[in-house]
């Protein structure tokens, strides 16, 4: 199974990371929406991203990564549920992006997400459930491409040394996506010859995590990328974990909304005396009677 993220530790657990490749959930996603490439490729970004930085963390319920902007590109989502569960979504402006590219001469051509996200935020949560406190970070949207956007969170917020690369692929009308990222681990060294050991470490990895081909986390076992890049710096495969797609969409969720709703917010929606809505992340379509929404 290809979609996967695998944990892993390096020089004698000095560091961290995780790496993922998501091909069925990707393509699952886009079997639900018909994107353009450009948003097809950001989705699918923000898909890894979304998985490597939920696998970072020890939760019981949902993880969401989402970013908001003020270009075409206005959202982007990606839920990761701790069972595995994964689902995306945009919002867009198709006609401005077509416009903007043939104004740029760049027809055909995949720009990176923050182009066409502009000015907006990154945000992160994770919900826990009914009596548990909301965890969310957030950091400004800049950056040349999404991962750089998520350094800014780590460096900024974090404070932990991270580093961090995606990769994304459509071939025969099939996407494939991937990333892999390396963390510093605390340490108390207060020599600073250790300091400065630890410090060559960490670039060591940094320049072998650079030197991964995207064809080769594409198409390889995973565990054989991480013992190709870093056989000689320790590397032990700590876990993995599988994904897949899934909504948690429900038709209850959705009458419990717009029954909630004032009436004439309700009959405002209504057509034909019905109000019809579709998922934007599975494609589903639930109609509602007025009447039964007035009622509940």
């Amino acid at each position: 199974m290809n979609d996967k993220c695998v944990s892993f530790n390096l020089d004698n657990n000095l560091f961290r990371g995780r790496i993922v490749r998501l091909d069925n959930v990707i393509n699952e996603i886009f079997a639900h929406s018909a994107y353009p490439d450009n948003i097809a490729s950001a989705v699918a970004e923000t898909t890894v991203l979304g998985v490597l930085l939920a696998g970072l963390m020890k939760f019981e319920g949902l993880f969401t990564l989402q970013m908001q902007g003020n270009g075409p590109l206005s959202l982007l989502v990606c839920d990761v549920t701790s069972d595995g569960k994964v689902r995306s979504c945009a919002k867009y402006d198709a006609k401005a992006i077509e416009e903007a590219q043939v104004l740029r001469k760049t027809e055909g051509e995949i720009e990176p997400a923050p182009h066409w996200l502009g000015q907006g935020s990154l945000v992160f949560t994770v919900d826990q459930g009914k009596n548990t406190d909301l965890y969310q970070g957030m950091v400004d949207l800049q950056g040349k491409d999404l991962a750089e956007c998520a350094l800014r969170y780590f460096k900024n917020s974090e404070q932990i040394d991270t580093h961090l690369r995606l990769y994304v692929e459509k071939e025969n009308n099939l996407w494939r996506a991937a990333g892999i990222l390396i963390q510093k681990m605390p340490t108390d060294y207060k020599d600073s010859e250790k300091e400065n050991d630890l410090e060559e470490l960490w670039n060591e990895d940094k320049i072998l995590l650079d030197s991964l081909r995207q064809q080769e986390i594409l198409n390889l076992e995973l565990s054989e990328v991480l013992f190709r890049l870093f056989h000689e710096h320790q590397v032990r495969i700590v876990g993995d974990k599988e994904y897949f797609f899934g909504c948690r969409c429900s038709r209850d969720k959705l009458l419990n909304t717009l029954s909630g709703m004032k009436k004439e917010d309700i009959t405002d929606m209504a057509e034909n005396g019905k109000i019809t809505a579709t998922c934007n992340f599975c494609g589903q379509v639930y109609s509602f009677e007025v009447g039964e929404l007035l009622k509940h």
